[in-house]
C-alpha cells in the first residue's frame, strides 16, 4: 500500500517486514458528540485495515482521545457520556478493531517525557509554563512547509516571556480552568494538547510507527509540533513513516463547527440513512480533498445502496456461499484465488486509497450475476454489510 505523505509530499510504501502496521489516530475530543467529518476519518482508517488485512497484515490501531481541555470543564461536559456515544456510533458504522486512548490516563507518562525534554535542554520553563524551545528543531516547520517568516507569523500560546514566538506549550500553569495535576518540578497545571497526544504515541508505539492520521487542519501547529517532540524522544529523523492528512468537510460550502451550530452527528444521520450510504459517499470521493457535503448528495447514494440490496437480496449468493458476514478478508486461502477484478479492485485502494475508482469498479461488478463472489468480497473491504 501506498499513502502520500504531507512531509516529503510524495506517496510512500507502507509494508513493514514484521507484517505489522501501527496507526495513530488524531481522534476527536470529547466536548460533542461524533459528528460526520469524525466519521470520514474513521471509516477511512478501517478501510485501510481491512485491506491490509486482505493482504495479511496485522493492524494494531491507537485512536487518542482528548479528554484534557478548557471547554470540557468550563461547560462541565460528561466526557464519560460521549466517549460511550462515540464507541455507539462507531459500533453502528460497524468500525471496529480500534484501541482508545483517553489522556487523561497519559498524564504520568506527560510529566515524564516533559522532564526529559527539560533536561536535554529541549524545552523550558518559562513564567510557570513549559514551552518546547523550536530553535533546537532544526528542521521545525518542514511538515507544515511554512517559511521561517510564515510561522513567524504564527500565534499561538502568546507569552512575552517565551524565547522565540515560535515556542509552543508543553505543561500550562496559567490557566486554571478546573483541573489541574500536581508536578514538584513544573507545579500544578495541565499536559498541553502536543504533550498528550506524544505521551500516548510514546507509550504504545515508542515514538515510531507507520501512519499517523489526522485531519488536514491539525497540520500546523499540532502534528508539526508533535513530529518535533517524537524526533526529539525516539533520536529518530522520521518516527513517523506517514503523515497522512484527510480533507476536512464543510457544509453547503460553510466551515462546519459547533459554535456555528451547523455540526452534522453521525448519530441523527443514521436516524436517516444507513451506514453503508454514508461509506458509499465517502468513498466516491478523494480523502485528501475538502468535502463540501450536501445532504442532495447523501441522498443520491442511498438510491444506490438500495440498488445495491435489491442485487444482493435476491441473488442466489447463499447457496454459493456469497455470505460477506463470514467472509474473512485475512483468509489466507482466499488470497490464493483473488481474481483479475479483485485484484484490480485492491490495487486501487493500494495506490493512496484511490476509492473513486474502487467504487467505480464494484459498481460494475456487483450489477453482474456472475461475479456476486467478487462482489462480496469487495464488500467486506469496504466495510459494506447487506
Amino acid at each position: 500500500m501506498i499513502i502520500f505523505d504531507r512531509l516529503t509530499q510524495s506517496n510512500i510504501s507502507i509494508a513493514p517486514t514484521n507484517k505489522i502496521v501501527r496507526i495513530f489516530v488524531c481522534g476527536p475530543t470529547l466536548d460533542d458528540n461524533c459528528h460526520i467529518g469524525h466519521a470520514r476519518i474513521f471509516v477511512l482508517v478501517n478501510l485501510i485495515s481491512r485491506l491490509l488485512q486482505s493482504r495479511n497484515y496485522i493492524t494494531h490501531v491507537i485512536v487518542n482521545i482528548t479528554d484534557i481541555d478548557p471547554k470540557l470543564y468550563e461547560n462541565n461536559i460528561n466526557t464519560d457520556f460521549i466517549f460511550k456515544n462515540l464507541i455507539d456510533d462507531l459500533n453502528r458504522l460497524d468500525i471496529g478493531d480500534l484501541n482508545y486512548a483517553r489522556v487523561t490516563d497519559y498524564v504520568h507518562e506527560s510529566k515524564y517525557l516533559i522532564g526529559k525534554l527539560v533536561k536535554r535542554k529541549l524545552a523550558y520553563s518559562s513564567n510557570g509554563n513549559v514551552y518546547l524551545d523550536t530553535s533546537k528543531i532544526k528542521s521545525y516547520g518542514a511538515l507544515s512547509h511554512l517559511s521561517k517568516k510564515e510561522l513567524w507569523n504564527q500565534r499561538y500560546d502568546i507569552d512575552i516571556n517565551k524565547r522565540n514566538v515560535t515556542d509552543i506549550f508543553l505543561w500550562n500553569t496559567s490557566d486554571n480552568y478546573g483541573i489541574q495535576y500536581n508536578d514538584k518540578n513544573f507545579g500544578n497545571g495541565t499536559p498541553w494538547w502536543h504533550t498528550q497526544d506524544t505521551a500516548v504515541a510514546m507509550f504504545h508505539f515508542n515514538g515510531n510507527y507507520d501512519i499517523h492520521v489526522g485531519g488536514l487542519d491539525l497540520c500546523y501547529p499540532h502534528h508539526e509540533v508533535l513530529r518535533a517532540i517524537l524526533m526529539a524522544l525516539s533520536h529518530k529523523k522520521n518516527p513517523v513513516k506517514c503523515w497522512m492528512h484527510i480533507g476536512i468537510l464543510d457544509i453547503e460550502s460553510t466551515k462546519m463547527s459547533k459554535s456555528t451550530g451547523n455540526a452534522i452527528y453521525v448519530r441523527d444521520l443514521l436516524k436517516k440513512f444507513d451506514a453503508n450510504t454514508l461509506k458509499l459517499y465517502f468513498y466516491s470521493l478523494d480523502y485528501k480533498k475538502i468535502i463540501n457535503f450536501k445532504i442532495s448528495e447523501l441522498i443520491k447514494f442511498e438510491g444506490i445502496n438500495t440498488m445495491i440490496r435489491n442485487i444482493v437480496s435476491t441473488s442466489d449468493h447463499e447457496n454459493k456461499n456469497y455470505d460477506t458476514k463470514n467472509y474473512n478478508v485475512a483468509d489466507s486461502k482466499e488470497l490464493e484465488t483473488d481474481t483479475y477484478t479483485l485484484k484490480k479492485f485492491k490495487n486501487y485502494i493500494d495506490n493512496d486509497l484511490d476509492t473513486p475508482n474502487a467504487l467505480a469498479l464494484f459498481l460494475q461488478t456487483v450489477v453482474d450475476p456472475n461475479k456476486m463472489n467478487e462482489a462480496s468480497k469487495m464488500m467486506k473491504i469496504f466495510g459494506l454489510e447487506y
